[in-house]
């Protein structure tokens, strides 16, 4: 990051401008009806996106409009982060983008992706505020799975990612290597909280216990997917969870089915997950249980703005927000460059504000 250090307070003051500029929902209604992908980018020139979209993306497809959208997220959580002093958490969140990249080219990879396909799926702008494009430039270059690993022997998730390969090897199951990077992802962002003024750090905390949190539940229903033993499931627990805490977190590891896994929760903050989730198979009940906490999410965040005011957790909630607005428009290009209605479209859009 940038050694540039203004105020916590103008990132802040930023934050809450921002917010008012995020898409209205009827905004996404509008772009959902386009008949093209041209005609949404010209409905888009109206918004605080006509600066990024002066000119449509060459070829003009959905894949190149969600690199924009993703540039211009990257491009304004930098510009806020960069004057934050002690931005530890909020760098370490920065960090997912690079996470992401790694997680596509490890499950590309491991199914046998052409180079080609990858590149177009890869956004390094990240890891170029990062300095390290080359690090990733290499990894993505490597032939097979084995040295693409090899590739990350430096960096601070190459255990995680070798565990990953050990079991993947065995389950073949490409979805393994996204629950191994998220656990050292989560892990480093439970350090850097630590760090965080007491303060700062209960209001950041209650926005980021639905990640962590959400992500120890379903991790743990796809270790029975896997046929995974429990003592290769605590291989991709974060150390603790926020609102579950170890005890709970082992019972889950150990109990018997998945009925059993999700009766842990009844005692918890999380029991209203319980009656929002589809149980007719093991996938829906994992998605299901995704989009709750999803859900969650951003009414916090939302709340953020009205409740912690001058708090670091107003710019991480912003991220939050101009993230499902990201989404949000990447699902919209690919409706309608498919051919789907609104009402399809819309179906798996989320409000913002």
């Amino acid at each position: 990051m940038s050694a540039t250090k203004l105020s916590s307070l103008y990132s802040i003051v930023r934050s809450y401008a921002l917010k008012g500029m995020l898409l209205e929902y009827s905004t996404y209604e509008d772009l959902s009806n386009s008949k093209n992908l041209l005609e949404m980018v010209d409905r888009l020139r109206t918004t605080i996106y006509g600066t990024v979209l002066v000119e449509p993306p060459k070829p003009l497809n959905a894949e190149n409009l969600e690199k924009i959208f993703q540039t211009n997220l990257i491009d304004v959580e930098h510009s806020l982060i960069k004057y934050v002093p002690k931005a530890g958490f909020l760098e370490s969140y920065f960090l997912r983008h690079l996470y992401r990249n790694i997680k596509t080219i490890l499950k590309a990879r491991a199914i046998g992706t052409p180079y080609e396909e990858i590149t177009r799926k890869i956004n390094l702008r990240a890891e170029e505020y990062l300095k390290i494009r080359d690090l990733v430039v290499k990894a993505l270059a490597e032939k097979d799975l084995e040295s693409t690993v090899e590739a990350l022997r430096n960096t601070p998730f190459y255990k995680n990612v070798q565990d990953a390969l050990e079991i993947y090897q065995k389950e073949k199951d490409p979805l393994i290597f996204d629950t191994f990077l998220d656990r050292s992802f989560y892990e480093r962002l439970l350090g850097s909280l630590k760090k965080m003024k007491r303060d700062e750090r209960k209001s950041l905390q209650s926005l980021l216990a639905y990640d962590i949190d959400g992500y120890i539940i379903t991790a743990v229903l796809r270790s029975r997917v896997w046929n995974l033993t429990p003592a290769e499931t605590r291989k991709f627990m974060p150390s603790s969870g926020i609102k579950i805490n170890g005890r709970k977190i082992e019972k889950m590891i150990q109990a018997a089915n998945i009925e059993e896994i999700l009766s842990e929760l009844k005692d918890t903050v999380y029991e209203d997950v319980l009656r929002n989730i589809d149980t007719s198979s093991m996938l829906s009940t994992i998605t299901s249980i995704e989009s709750w906490f999803k859900e969650e999410v951003i009414k916090k965040a939302r709340k953020t703005f009205l409740q912690e005011i001058f708090k670091l957790a107003v710019i991480y909630s912003f991220i939050k927000l101009k993230e499902v607005e990201v989404r949000n428009l990447s699902g919209i290009a690919f409706g309608v460059e498919y051919g789907l209605t609104s009402s399809q479209i819309l179906e798996n859009v989320r409000r913002t504000i």
